[in-house]
């Protein structure tokens, strides 16, 4: 499990593999006894021929060797760039089919300075927006580098899409993974008896199996944000409800909210947590194995996110299930009633504590905020209108699970009843964020608006999706900065980047791109390819977890973290934009459902604007 702000369960999980795989590569020396030093001993010699062929069989590509740009492509109008670790005067694009040049380039476009590259202190970007016409290219410059291959087309970004909402079919609790909707080997059994009494349904928060409220809470914002602004009728996705007359989005969604309206208790609170507490050995712990979860508490924090998520998706489905619009209404108002009955209370459960806010006021007012612009949308009742302004914190960071304000403003930009004055503030603050946004991408040597936290790519997405493309949707064409910015992150996540790597696996034309991850049952399971199609990845971390190790002697499987894996060795001077590695690393290489959410909204963003947006 991982996030912007880091989980402490990481932690437990590497102690607990320390117990039972012997020595840790990577983790400093702790002072043992004789016996303790001869048992270590042991152990290093039981996992020297994992290192060993670990060492000679994986290997990674030098970083920014290449010239850096997406490996999925542009559409025809968008704006296209390049980054070179050397000066070019000169560079070509070339058709991967034929090899005839389709476009020929001058010199640099601008040169960005740098100090997140190691001895790279200048990048070269470069500028091919020329090239229009659909087809299959590489970029080769005059320094003897050359591009990852890459597609132009209005529907370069279909197969994206589809792969990040197919994800969260693989993370769905208590049900079977069955071969029929899989498309590959990635399967288990149901998992339904493992429920606690009433429960049902959700998302597995990460790559273990626990239930978050909180993460739960932000993916479904995201989700709907997408059908809002986007309206993507697709119901063919090979999920199981597919062929519905439902579009999947909405169905996938529906399965996270089944969860958040089976954790209800009956004073109307909503619970925090489904837990999954008990894991064996990496390698051993698939989801229909392991022991019965229990059910976290009902508190004020779980209750707002609830209420503002289950209003916001009353007002979604009443044009595809009226029936189950009310019961997720009525659910929330219940839910509001408690919110009320304890006004000064900060309250979130100490079951599974990874994800954990209790006594923090300043949450507490953000989940206000958010339930109160949900059932303002929901009712256009002017009390709650009311209740907004009681909780209203402004926008001061990026959104987040931690930053619900964030969200709560969004949501109450969509209300008819909303203060016109507060939303001009609101609409006042975004554009301040857009362009702080904007000007970190422009110091940036791939123009990416992000933070080097825990789970970056999410929090450049979070960040664009919440500011950036809000811009861009009001108004594209005085805000085409704003579109193109983005554009720019999709674009980073995509393979525009020092490891020129594409941070979403099994993704159709990417040559280069993830393969791995920390994932309890994909590690039980041990399919090849390793990792289903559209995992989104935590991305390069300003502070990898120092405990996020190796353990070559495990058993029953070699754990390869971020630190101490042979195939990719990691140091502290490691430089910023490569604090990344593409294995069992549970602090750079994890998901979670919260990140595939925010991901979905802005590539839904980017097909709009390849078939729709850019156009206009």
């Amino acid at each position: 499990m991982a996030s912007s702000t880091g989980r402490a369960s990481g932690r437990r999980r590497a102690i607990a593999l320390a117990a039972v795989a012997g020595v840790a590569v990577g983790i400093p020396a702790v002072i043992l006894g004789a016996r303790g030093r001869l048992k270590e001993a042991g152990r290093r010699v039981l996992g020297f021929p994992a290192w060993g062929f670990r060492a000679v069989a994986v290997s990674e590509e030098p970083p920014f060797g290449r010239l850096a740009a997406s490996q999925v492509g542009y559409a025809p109008s968008m704006r296209k760039e390049f980054s070179s670790p050397r000066a070019f005067g000169d560079f070509e694009v070339v058709s991967e089919g034929d090899g005839s040049v389709a476009f020929r380039g001058g010199p640099p476009v601008r040169t960005v300075a740098t100090d997140i590259l190691g001895a790279i202190r200048t990048v070269w970007v470069g500028d091919f927006g020329p090239v229009r016409a659909p087809g299959r290219y590489r970029i080769v410059a005059d320094n003897g580098l050359s591009s990852h291959p890459f597609d132009v087309g209005a529907d370069v970004f279909d197969d994206a899409v589809r792969a990040v909402q197919r994800a969260l079919y693989f993370q769905r609790a208590f049900t079977a993974i069955e071969a029929a909707h899989a498309e590959g080997p990635w399967v288990h059994a149901s998992d339904a008896d493992k429920a606690p009494a009433g429960e049902a349904k959700g998302w597995h928060d990460a790559g273990d199996f626990s239930i978050y409220n909180a993460s739960a809470a932000t993916t479904l914002f995201w989700l709907f944000e997408a059908y809002s602004d986007f309206a993507p009728a697709g119901d063919d996705s090979n999920i199981p409800e597919s062929g519905n007359g439902v579009p999947d989005l909405l169905d996938e969604a529906r399965w996270g909210l089944e969860w958040m309206l089976s954790v209800q208790e009956p004073s109307g609170g909503f619970r925090n947590t489904t837990c999954q507490e008990h894991y064996g050995p990496y390698g051993t712990n698939l989801p229909d194995r392991v022991p019965p979860y229990r059910s976290g508490e009902a508190g004020t924090i779980a209750t707002g996110r609830a209420v503002g998520t289950l209003a916001y998706a009353s007002v979604i489905f009443r044009a595809h299930d009226p029936v189950f619009a009310e019961r997720c209404l009525k659910a929330a108002s219940t839910g509001y009633r408690y919110l009320r009955l304890h006004p000064h209370e900060d309250t979130d459960g100490p079951t599974c504590p990874a994800m954990r806010q209790d006594g923090d006021a300043q949450i507490g007012r953000g989940v206000r905020m958010y339930a109160a612009a949900g059932m303002l949308l929901a009712t256009r009742e002017p009390r709650f209108r009311d209740d907004f302004e009681e909780s209203y914190e402004e926008v001061r960071s990026d959104p987040s699970f931690r930053q619900t304000n964030v969200l709560a403003a969004l949501l109450y930009l969509r209300t008819a009843a909303g203060d016109a004055g507060r939303k001009r503030e609101i609409w006042q603050r975004l554009r301040l964020h857009a362009d702080l946004a904007r000007s970190d991408a422009k110091q940036h040597p791939f123009q990416w608006a992000t933070r080097y936290l825990w789970g970056s790519i999410n929090a450049g997405f979070q960040r664009t999706g919440a500011f950036n493309a809000r811009l861009c949707l009001a108004d594209p064409g005085r805000a085409l900065d704003d579109c193109e910015q983005v554009l720019a992150n999709v674009h980073y996540a995509l393979g525009r980047n020092s490891l020129h790597f594409c941070y979403v696996s099994g993704l159709r034309g990417a040559s280069h791109g993830r393969t791995h991850a920390f994932h309890q049952w994909l590690a039980a399971l041990d399919a090849k390819p390793f990792a289903f199609p559209g995992l989104v990845a935590g991305g390069p971390s300003e502070l990898p977890r120092q405990d996020d190790v190796s353990y070559p002697g495990a058993r029953p499987i070699p754990v390869w973290g971020y630190w101490g894996d042979p195939a990719m060795p990691r140091e502290a001077s490691t430089p910023l934009d490569g604090r990344y590695t593409d294995n069992d690393s549970w602090s750079t290489n994890e998901l979670d459902v919260e990140w595939q959410g925010a991901a979905l909204y802005n590539l839904y963003f980017a097909q709009w604007w390849s078939k729709v947006g850019g156009r206009r």
